[in-house]
């Protein structure tokens, strides 16, 4: 047996709205359906698979039961320079949570948005 091509799957309101807020961070699509008004759009980034599908067809086509509301994951995203994925970030569309500052004694230095659909998303960088 062999497990290949790991995929996190966000539950959205919009996966085209979802997709271009992640498209600011180099995520690039490979997948969507149908093409139009999607009920799943898949990307990636360096290998990072990351799925955004609606609730209501997962729902109904896998019999799960999608939590839509408050901090259910958090994607972290490292970058060379948290400031201006931050305001990156902000510019398309995040809510703030925590602006940059240092974290773990200096070592880092990290910032917290919420995506449009209200997932958390640390931007990090190495100090």
């Amino acid at each position: 047996m062999d497990f290949f091509d790991p995929q996190v799957i966000l539950f959205v309101a919009d996966c085209e709205r979802a997709a271009a807020f992640y498209g600011t961070f180099g995520f690039t699509e490979t997948f969507r359906a149908p093409q139009q008004h999607p009920v799943k759009v898949e990307m990636a980034h360096g290998g990072f698979g990351l799925g955004l599908a609606l609730p209501g067809p997962a729902a109904e086509s896998h019999g799960l039961t999608p939590v839509t509301s408050g901090h259910r994951a958090c994607l972290t995203l490292w970058t060379d320079d948290v400031d201006a994925a931050y305001a990156a970030a902000l510019a398309a569309g995040a809510t703030d949570n925590r602006a940059p500052h240092p974290f773990r004694d200096g070592l880092l230095r990290v910032a917290f948005v919420e995506d449009p659909d209200g997932h958390p998303v640390q931007l990090a960088q190495r100090a």
